[in-house]
């Protein structure tokens, strides 16, 4: 690490050069007594460009992977308040719900392990507790394929970027009601004011209230969302920003597991869409409370050095209620499951110092850029037990349940399940050279040291590895705004599994490619080919729950202590088409088309649960013959998804969604929103990633009124 550091203080000077920064220009245009104190602070806010794939700012065109980027009107336009709703519809990425507060996503056959936040985030797991917000959200980037470079770790799936809303010159404020189906409530306001008489100094604040019911019986949710920010300018070459968000998530009638899915004569169960599992008195809360603090330094006119600190506290408590099975439900008498009550408390502190240098230099008549990244990540997590005395029954004949038939159990002293210290130390850098002006090539690396000391229900989940995620990327722009590009990385994905043996299962490694053409129109219209392979071993498959001792206790109440996972090699292939931008004046599309094949080492398809055809559609018009009016359509669709259950496969057949809304401006200030989703009430589980599921969401529809000031 001291010698990252020296490394760091010793280029900064060397490479410093006399370009002047193209973020910077756009405030000379527009003011031109403008001062460098304003030009600095206008250009960070107006030009928040994420990482991409490569660490270095790079445009979607000039970046050698594929890549979407959702902007916030499109975001709230189509009424994508969480992130499982947005991520629905992003080219080539799926949800999974198998729970209501649990979630899992993936993309090219693989799960996302990496959700960041301005370009720092720390990959420590691959799941999702509670309906994360996304109204604090200036754009949300999704890179697809190997993310070494920006994560530290070559999973090959891809990371989500979510990039925060930043302060801006001027006051500005606005506010949004919503009411919709199942007693859906939804406030929201944005105020941005500035500090100083220039701008130079600004603050941000975002608040949003939401309650609503849902479909499933019994299941409801409120969140609060508190996010604030100020950014400023300290001197000629110093920015500091600070900020803070607080998202408080309370479920009630939580599912915990879920429906089982086939009967024991290897039929699938048949259920209404709001069946459910759970009991009354359940429920899974959340709060999330993060500190960010960034100072920028400007070390010459094309060389800047940025650092930030990042404080995350991660709680939740939760009373769940689990169904399983021995030999199965019976399709004449709905018996044959059990219940499972649990209670659980946890909490995690996450640390993250990020440091990165980049800048532009000039050699052999050509410009050249240079990233070079430095990141510290530390996180304490403990989890806390607490057995239920009673409520190990046989369950009544299913479906029909009220919700009543276990009360809630008294509960056991809480003690210590699980606890974990994992720190993961990078280094990591990128070179963007330019052959000649039409071909450039990247070249990247980062090195990982990842030590993990902890133990989960009595047993060792002690590990320490280190490695290296290589890179290599092109760009060759063939013809005017065409450009052939090609990338290649090492997979390194530290997994924090058990075997059946009851060991680490240890890092998933292999490699990773893309290929493919990107063609840029003069009305910003980009479309995007793109073919990708994979090849991976070890990657984790879950095999079972278990308590270690192979023991089936009569009342099952250590059964489920361990989640035991086994390691496979898979090897994915696909093609996927992108469009992205304005077909015309009025009518901006993003629409995109994956196909995926995924097989293990004897040709057989692997990774059932997901789909290997994958449509998405997001259009927005304006009509020309009316101002004042605004429409757009979505539309998602996948081909058929199965799982192998110990009673037969189940699956789910293929399936579209349509949604879309209509708005309407009453005046300058208030418009008239009409939103609907899943228009023709499509019947579809919402995952097969297990043998239990539930429905997802039948057709919904809210009104919301905005007020711009």
């Amino acid at each position: 690490m001291k010698k990252a550091l020296a490394l760091i203080s010793t280029l900064a000077p060397a490479l410093a050069g006399t370009f002047c920064l193209a973020t910077w220009q756009p405030a000379l245009a527009n003011d031109p007594s403008a001062t460098l104190e304003e030009m600095i602070i206008i250009g960070i806010r107006e030009d928040r460009k994420s990482r991409g794939a490569t660490g270095l700012d790079l445009s979607i065109f000039e970046t050698p992977q594929s890549l979407t980027i959702l902007e916030s009107d499109t975001i709230a336009d189509f009424g994508l308040v969480d992130i499982n709703s947005m991520l629905k519809m992003t080219t080539g990425v799926n949800v999974d719900s198998t729970e209501t507060d649990r979630t899992y996503y993936n993309a090219r056959g693989f799960d996302i392990t990496s959700m960041n936040v301005d370009g720092v985030g720390v990959p420590f797991g691959n799941l999702i507790v509670g309906d994360l917000d996304t109204a604090i959200y200036e754009k949300v980037a999704v890179i697809r394929g190997s993310n070494g470079l920006i994560t530290g770790l070559g999973n090959p799936s891809g990371t989500v970027n979510y990039v925060r809303k930043r302060p801006v010159n001027e006051f500005d404020a606005s506010a949004q009601l919503t009411a919709g189906r199942w007693d859906n409530q939804r406030i929201v306001a944005d105020i941005n004011v500035p500090l100083t008489e220039s701008g130079s100094w600004a603050a941000r604040f975002v608040g949003v209230y939401q309650d609503k019911e849902s479909w499933l019986d019994l299941n409801s949710n409120d969140r609060n969302v508190l996010y604030g920010i100020v950014d400023g300018q300290v001197s000629d070459d110093i920015t500091l920003t600070f900020a803070y968000t607080r998202q408080d998530n309370n479920s009630d009638g939580v599912l915990w597991g879920a429906a089982p899915m086939i009967y024991t004569d290897g039929t699938e169960a048949e259920f209404d869409v709001s069946t459910t599992t759970s009991m009354e008195w359940t429920y899974w809360d959340t709060l999330t409370e993060t500190a960010y603090a960034e100072m920028g330094l400007r070390i010459s006119d094309n060389w800047q050095l940025t650092t930030s600190l990042t404080h995350t506290d991660y709680k939740e408590s939760s009373e769940l209620f689990y169904v399983y099975w021995l030999t199965g439900l019976d399709r004449e008498t709905g018996l044959g499951m059990y219940s499972y009550p649990g209670k659980y408390d946890g909490e995690q502190e996450t640390l993250v110092w990020d440091t990165t240098l980049q800048g532009s230099f000039n050699a052999w008549d050509q410009q050249h850029e240079f990233n070079l990244g430095l990141s510290v990540a530390d996180a304490d997590s403990e989890d806390l037990d607490s057995g239920a005395l009673e409520g190990f029954v046989a369950m009544p004949s299913f479906p029909g349940w009220q919700g009543n038939e276990v009360p809630r159990p008294a509960w056991a002293a809480p003690y210590v399940a699980a606890e974990d210290n994992m720190n993961l130390n990078r280094l990591y850098g990128s070179l963007l050279l330019s052959i000649t002006d039409d071909f450039k090539l990247i070249l990247g690396m980062s090195f990982v040291d990842y030590d993990n000391e902890g133990v989960s229900w009595g047993l060792s989940t002690d590990s320490k590895e280190d490695g290296e995620s290589p890179y290599i990327g092109f760009t060759w722009e063939v013809a005017d705004d065409l450009n052939l590009y090609g990338s290649y990385s090492d997979i390194y994905q530290p997994q924090y599994y058990l075997d059946e043996n009851l060991q680490p299962l240890g890092s998933a490694e292999g490699e990773s490619y893309e290929l493919g053409l990107k063609k840029q129109f003069n009305n910003n219209l980009l479309v995007t080919l793109a073919l990708f392979r994979t090849e991976q071993e070890n990657l984790q498959e879950f095999v079972e729950y278990g308590d270690g001792d192979d023991i089936d206790d009569t009342d099952f109440s250590d059964d489920f202590d361990f989640a035991l996972y086994r390691g496979i090699s898979v090897e994915s292939e696909g093609v996927e088409l992108e469009v992205a931008g304005y077909v015309t004046d009025t009518l901006k599309i993003l629409a995109g088309y994956t196909y995926l094949n995924m097989e293990d080492p004897n040709g057989e398809d692997a990774r059932t649960f997901i789909p290997r055809k994958t449509f998405k559609l997001l259009a927005q018009w304006d009509p020309s013959w009316n101002e004042k009016l605004a429409m757009g359509l979505s539309a998602r669709w996948q081909d058929e998804i199965h799982f192998d259950s110990a009673y037969g496969p189940i699956s789910q057949d293929s399936y579209a969604v349509i949604g879309g809304y209509v708005s309407y401006e009453l005046n300058d200030s208030i418009s008239l929103t009409l939103n609907a989703d899943n228009i023709a009430d499509e019947e579809y589980l919402s995952s097969v990633k297990y043998e239990q599921s539930f429905f997802a969401a039948p057709r919904s529809y809210s009104v919301s009124i905005d007020w711009q000031l």
